[in-house]
């Protein structure tokens, strides 16, 4: 495959010098490195006396606060070596980032700052006083103009760029409004991470080819229409989200290869001319170490991504294709997906393609495929579901149960929408000394007609994994239709539609069970204080939300977290019985829990499952889970859909881990007699209702509409809960889907009528 080769940027002539000086920094002994931030060993970190001895200091042994300014997060990865400039609604990238951190002169870059505005005229000189002496001084002159023509104009301290103390090898950049990515950026030859999503690029500059070191790159939530040639070439690239894009079909021609400069920095200095010449004309193979491909929410169909076929991703390890145009039967030798073309594909992720019938061809035998909202039914008997009785009317007093299957047109595909906006409602601090503060966020989705008077009702869904995975992407498709439903008012009242959010939360073992009930109160305090002004704030002021009509909904977790909150346990209920939770929240209305996991004490999760039903006979190892179970990493909010982590939740039920995993790294509440520590029992859906219906003081709760699948062996089984449920007083509908399995309503088909029409009657 040919490459095309390109001119270097102008590079300073310094780079050598910092290479060399930085080498020699690594082979001089830590305690005798300078340097404004000291490790334990350091005198300063001794004086500062912090546990673990990392301390920022001024100069006057003063600790710093973090500044979250392009100027704070510049002075600290001149240190670090990370750079986060994520979430400051910036339009482009700071020429400071490239002065700062390479030495340029901001004349020569080739987006330049804009010039300093102009100084304002300078008033006329005022006379000298009378009675001032004949021998002036300078307190005798009131304008600066004038006293330098006396006295003549102090000289201006030339700014000398200091090098940073470490290489950048982390740039995070997302979340911001930034179009176009300044050339330069290929001058940090030492980055591993970069992160450019959530912006409106369009396009990547030719030099991102030099970052020979690059191992993981986010451009995800996009404008590009095609895979950036500049990235064709990484050579150690491991990680490309290209999801959230416009791209309609692949191609790996023409890839732009990295200039001599880059290949210099790459190869070190040490290296020949000849020899980086050379290696330039040497003909390279595309993206040879890529491991994971997240191509999700895009435009591509079968014919679109027949260009894989042409490339060797030997060592592809999950590929995720989720909510594009495929459709029909694939052939996996004629896609370049078969067990010879990607002999370590672990987790392809097909779900949400509404039309997709099936995979002929050998796949890869430890090979994981996602189809949840795919209609394999006319193929794959593998992927097939049983046929099932017609739907029942669900009447709407409680309490009530009724039976029914999902209902599915016969007609053209249903849409799959998008979110209108992504907002940040937590941003907790960084939890390892190597990591990032976490900003967690959700997405919401408006409907086309404005709001009323009082504002939209609100139904919040959070997503399922156990509390181990998932994330916001996973809302299903009838929920994300659920705002163009309008509800035609009745008795004069006027027609109505409701918002739609979908959360991220923070997700186990690193974070403990209450840190992400916390999330979930933070959301809602979030929700009843802020979230009409940040929707003023993003011109949508039509869309406002009514805080005092909210749903809370959930699948298998996420339905645990929406009872959790929407379910008050009595007052004289102990904090330590409660768990350190308490639940109930102003502005619930009701609650719609999807095939909820709600007792952490069944027997369903302290038996060994080896191997997982649903797994096709695949064990997960100890070695592939031992990354996401590391207590000691850092907090994350969000785990792609087929990702490495997508193995927790069946490693989890192969060896009953659960709940463990949620309470693993959770620490006492309270202090001193009065602490206690939380316990699977005291965080039961099923316990907290036991106690709730022994109370004399208890009050109703809200309206519940509980679903679940018959065929559902992915949580524990339901009976004991419908159960607790009936001894308990307040309305309750119960639909029970004959033939549905875990995640039913995935399918871009399913429509759920029955709920939607209880919300029509509960929630407005």
């Amino acid at each position: 495959m040919p490459t095309t080769g390109r001119d270097s940027p102008a590079r300073p002539s310094i780079r050598e010098t910092i290479a060399a000086r930085r080498a020699e920094l690594r082979k001089t002994p830590k305690s005798q490195r300078t340097g404004d931030l000291q490790t334990y060993g350091s005198p300063a970190g001794r004086r500062a006396g912090t546990p673990r001895g990392f301390v920022y200091l001024d100069g006057n042994g003063v600790d710093q606060i973090d500044d979250k300014s392009v100027e704070g997060q510049i002075r600290k990865a001149k240190k670090s070596g990370k750079l986060n400039i994520a979430g400051l609604e910036l339009d482009r990238i700071p020429a400071k980032v490239f002065t700062e951190l390479l030495g340029l002169d901001p004349k020569g870059l080739s987006n330049p700052p804009p010039p300093p505005s102009a100084k304002p005229t300078l008033l006329a000189p005022k006379a000298r006083p009378a009675s001032a002496s004949p021998f002036a001084t300078e307190d005798d002159f009131q304008n600066d103009a004038l006293k330098d023509d006396v006295f003549g104009k102090p000289l201006e301290k030339e700014e000398v760029w200091t090098e940073p103390e470490e290489e950048l090898t982390t740039f995070k950049a997302g979340h911001n409004q930034i179009l176009t990515v300044d050339k330069e950026i290929g001058m940090f030859g030492g980055l591993k991470i970069l992160d450019l999503s959530r912006n409106g690029l369009t396009a990547i500059p030719d030099s991102l080819s030099d970052l020979l070191r690059l191992t993981s790159l986010d451009l995800s939530h996009n404008k590009l229409t095609s895979i950036p040639r500049s990235t064709l070439l990484l050579p150690k690239l491991q990680w490309l989200d290209l999801s959230s894009n416009s791209i309609a079909s692949l191609s790996f021609d023409s890839p732009i290869g990295p200039s001599e400069d880059g290949l210099g920095y790459g190869q070190g200095f040490f290296s020949t001319a000849i020899s980086r010449a050379a290696s330039a004309k040497t003909e390279r193979p595309v993206l040879p170490d890529l491991h994971h491909l997240n191509l999700g929410n895009n435009k591509l169909s079968i014919e679109g991504l027949r260009a894989l076929v042409h490339i060797k991703l030997r060592g592809m390890r999950s590929l995720n294709l989720e909510r594009n145009a495929i459709e029909g039967v694939v052939n996996a030798e004629d896609l370049g997906v078969n067990a010879k073309a990607m002999p370590e594909l672990s987790h392809l992720v097909l779900s949400g393609n509404a039309n997709f019938r099936g995979i002929d061809g050998e796949l890869a035998s430890a090979v994981m495929v996602e189809t949840a909202g795919c209609n394999l039914r006319q193929h794959a008997p593998a992927f097939s579901r049983e046929a099932t009785p017609a739907a029942e009317d669900t009447s709407f007093t409680a309490p009530e149960s009724a039976i029914s299957s999902p209902k599915k047109p016969t007609g053209p595909s249903l849409p799959v929408p998008g979110p209108d906006l992504t907002i940040v409602y937590k941003n907790t601090p960084a939890m390892t000394f190597d990591s990032e503060p976490l900003a967690i966020d959700f997405d919401i989705y408006l409907p086309t007609a404005p709001a009323g008077p009082s504002g939209h009702p609100l139904v919040v869904w959070f997503h399922g994994g156990g509390l181990l995975q998932g994330n916001k992407e996973n809302l299903p498709p009838h929920f994300r239709r659920l705002p163009s439903h309008v509800y035609h008012g009745e008795d004069g009242k006027a027609d109505e539609s409701v918002v739609v959010i979908s959360p991220n939360y923070r997700l186990a073992p690193q974070a403990p069970i209450i840190d992400i009930l916390s999330d979930v109160t933070s959301l809602l305090d979030f929700i009843r204080t802020k979230l009409n002004d940040k929707l003023v704030k993003e011109g949508q002021s039509e869309h406002k939300v009514d805080v005092e009509r909210i749903c809370l909904s959930g699948g298998s977790a996420g339905g645990y977290l929406a009872l959790m909150a929407g379910l008050e346990v009595p007052k004289e209920v102990s904090d330590e019985d409660a768990g350190g939770f308490r639940g109930g929240s102003k502005g619930i209305k009701c609650l719609a829990p999807f095939y909820p996991i709600t007792d952490l004490t069944d027997k369903f999760w302290s038996t060994e499952t080896i191997p997982v039903p649903w797994m096709n006979g695949t064990i997960i190892t100890h070695a592939q889970a031992k990354p996401h179970i590391d207590t000691k990493a850092a907090h994350i909010c969000t785990a792609v859909s087929g990702g490495p982590r997508s193995i927790l939740y069946p490693y989890m039920l192969q060896h009953s881990l659960f709940p463990s995993l949620l309470f693993r790294t959770q620490r006492a509440i309270g202090n001193g007699y009065d602490s206690f520590r939380p316990t699977p029992l005291a965080l039961s859906v099923t316990n907290r209702l036991e106690l709730t219906a022994k109370s004399s003081r208890a009050q109703p709760h809200v309206p519940i509409y509980f679903i679940y699948g018959t065929l559902d062996d992915k949580v524990q089984p339901m009976d004991h809960t419908l159960e607790v449920l009936n001894k308990v007083e307040g309305e309750l509908v119960v639909e029970r889907i004959e033939g549905g399995d875990h995640m039913y309503d995935e399918d871009p088909a399913v429509e759920c009528e029955a709920l939607r029409e209880w919300l029509g009657k509960t929630l407005l």
